[in-house]
């Protein structure tokens, strides 16, 4: 089982769900949607640890977005 997931597939997630990509803050990359607090994305060799879309998967299941 893979525990990075390219930054790619995270950034469609991410937009699929209305946030934006703001800035590039080394290493991370900084998600914004209005009315919500940022989301810092830590990206290395263009992955993203497999945990930070697990919480973001899960934020967006509480919020009720799905």
């Amino acid at each position: 089982m893979a525990h990075e997931i390219d930054f790619r597939d995270v950034l469609e997630m991410f937009e699929s769900y209305g946030w934006k990509l703001q800035r590039i803050w080394e290493p991370y990359r900084v998600f914004v949607k209005e009315g919500e607090l940022p989301w810092l994305i830590p990206v290395l060799n263009r992955k993203v640890d497999v945990e930070y879309v697990k919480k973001f998967q899960k934020s967006v299941e509480d919020a009720g977005e799905t």
